[in-house]
């Protein structure tokens, strides 16, 4: 027997022993991702079902808030009082929700607001409507309480520009726009529609 044959037997033992080892190592590590990557999707799915809901919830609120600002859909239908009971709704549902979502996200969100808003006034001030009043009530009439006059930045004599009304439906585009790519519905566009679809609401 050569010098050199025990050594040759414990290399080829090891290097046996070696592969099954490796293999176990390997599939432990790659089985270790898979379920990391199970729960990443889990928690990724979870999140989105939350921003779905809240979107649900929020969305018409937001419409609403357009609509009147921009004298178009059933604006006819709402008083000052409710408009700024529709902000605080939202403001409420939105600040709650506010970590579930994008930075970009809340800039479009309180960018809108403020458009349709003046905030920060006095302590214990309401906010105020940017816009005006004498449309309005024209509109309601016999139903119009004088008092609401106070809740609008604009006077009497003041008139609300086209580019006015185009910023603040712009903005509101801006939110939905933002609020879709959070829920990641443009994620697999080419999928299911063309490249004429655009994240911004028309």
């Amino acid at each position: 027997m050569q010098w050199w044959e025990p050594v040759l037997q414990i290399t080829n033992s090891a290097a046996a022993i070696s592969v099954p080892i490796a293999v176990l190592l390997i599939g432990h590590s790659f089985n270790r991702r898979l379920k990391l990557w199970e729960a990443n999707q889990w928690r990724n799915q979870e999140l989105i079902k939350i921003r779905v809901a809240y979107y649900q919830a929020a969305a018409p609120k937001l419409n609403d808030l357009m609509c009147y600002f921009t004298f178009i859909g059933q604006w006819k239908a709402l008083t000052p009082p409710e408009v700024l009971a529709i902000k605080r709704r939202l403001d409420r549902e939105f600040y709650s929700a506010l970590p579930l979502f994008s930075a970009e996200c809340a800039a479009a969100y309180d960018s809108f607001i403020t458009a349709c808003f003046e905030m920060f006034g006095s302590w214990g001030q309401d906010a105020r409507l940017r816009t005006g009043y004498v449309r309005r009530r024209d509109v309601l009439a016999d139903d119009w309480q004088p008092e609401w006059e106070r809740m609008f930045t604009y006077r009497e004599d003041e008139v609300i520009g086209d580019e006015e009304l185009h910023q603040i439906r712009k903005k509101y585009d801006a939110v939905l726009g933002a609020l879709a790519r959070d829920i990641e519905l443009f994620e697999a566009r080419d999928r299911y529609a063309t490249e004429l679809v655009t994240p911004e609401a028309r």
